[in-house]
């Protein structure tokens, strides 16, 4: 076990220096995709900013309409009043001519004899204030009437000057919401080709990725094979030696006991390669302790070395290859990779996980071999 912990430690270890080639070249466009998100975090940024300024924009527009209307209106009222002050102003002055032709028309002797025809000194007084206070209403009326018609005139002035204000100021909102909007589409355009540059570098960032991930699994499966390889010339040659020591040991001592040692460790060692089971060929063997097989390694472990008496395997039996199988008949296994209870295909057959502790990327079998 020690053994197989160690290749799986090499293992890793070359699957670490396989990601770092490839990542040393995928640094790249990781940089590329970094500063791509950097701009179109940017430019989202600024496209709200250019939104939230044309709804500032179309407020203060609709704001100076109503403005603009409500002036209008005032326009329209102080016309009217203007008019009527136009009217009174006019017929005012007509009465005030109508009474001045009066007293020309009848000289001024009427107005001396009637002025002379009082009976009494306080007739006199009225008759005399009365010709005043015609003339006095005539001009006060007519002075006042010339100023409200100036107030009116000036509050008119005032208020178009006023309405020529909203105007300039709605044509310069007008002029500001074309050029943001002008803008807003062009950060739009902006955004839609820096996005498009950020799929096609992350499609070609996926796609390194993919391709470093597959020289990496081919590297390791290049790793395993070399190291199943030195593993089986490894129990070969611990094969020869054994019998070599076996063969030395029984020739150079007579002793009966002696020889039966021997024998019993030539039937050991026999039945620890195959113990008399129907092995498949091309899959996990005795001699190839270490194999790659469906994206992952295969190594086995004993029950000779290891009985598994905590394991709840049910229907647990020796099945003519040597395989520990359930009542299913699935090999039983060690995965850190799938939950207890998975169905695993494994070089010699269909399997189920019971238990763990085979390390990443590697399941154990279990054997009897």
């Amino acid at each position: 076990m020690k053994m197989q912990k160690k290749r799986i430690v090499q293992c890793g270890l070359s699957l670490i220096c396989a990601f770092g080639i490839a990542l040393s070249g995928m640094s790249v466009h990781a940089e590329e995709v970094d500063s791509l998100e950097d701009k179109t975090s940017n430019l989202q940024s600024q496209l709200e900013g250019i939104n939230q300024d044309l709804v500032t924009i179309s407020n203060e527009i609709a704001e100076t309409e109503v403005k603009i209307e409500e002036s209008n209106n005032e326009v329209f009222r102080l016309e009217a009043s203007l008019q009527i002050s136009r009217n009174n102003e006019e017929v005012q002055y007509a009465n005030m001519k109508t009474r001045i032709k009066y007293m020309y028309e009848n000289g001024s002797d009427t107005l001396l004899s009637m002025v002379c025809e009082a009976k009494s000194m306080g007739e006199f007084l009225n008759r005399v204030d009365f010709i005043q206070n015609i003339t006095k209403y005539d001009k006060d009326m007519l002075e006042n009437m010339v100023k409200v018609r100036e107030g009116i005139e000036e509050q008119e002035a005032e208020l178009k000057s006023r309405q020529q204000e909203l105007l300039d100021l709605q044509s310069q909102l007008d002029s500001e919401q074309a050029a943001l909007q002008a803008k807003a589409e062009e950060t739009s355009t902006d955004l839609a080709t820096v996005n498009a540059q950020l799929e096609a570098a992350r499609a070609a960032q996926k796609k390194q990725e993919e391709e470093a991930q597959r020289k990496a699994d081919e590297q390791l499966a290049k790793k395993a094979q070399e190291e199943t390889k030195q593993a089986s010339a490894s129990a070969g040659s611990n094969t020869s030696a054994g019998n070599n020591s076996g063969n030395s040991s029984s020739s150079g001592n007579d002793n009966p006991s002696n020889n039966n040692s021997s024998n019993n460790t030539s039937s050991d060692s026999s039945n620890s390669g195959s113990g008399g089971y129907v092995i498949p060929s091309g899959g996990l063997t005795p001699s190839k302790g270490r194999i790659w097989y469906n994206g992952h390694t295969e190594t086995y472990y004993s029950q000779k070395v290891l009985p598994g008496g905590g394991l709840a395997i049910p229907g647990r039996h020796i099945a003519s290859d040597g395989t520990i199988r359930d009542a299913d008949g699935y090999i039983v296994l060690a995965s850190d990779d799938y939950p207890r209870g998975t169905v695993v295909e494994t070089s010699l057959g269909a399997g189920k996980v019971y238990d763990t502790g085979s390390g990443s990327g590697n399941i154990d079998l279990y054997t009897d071999w």
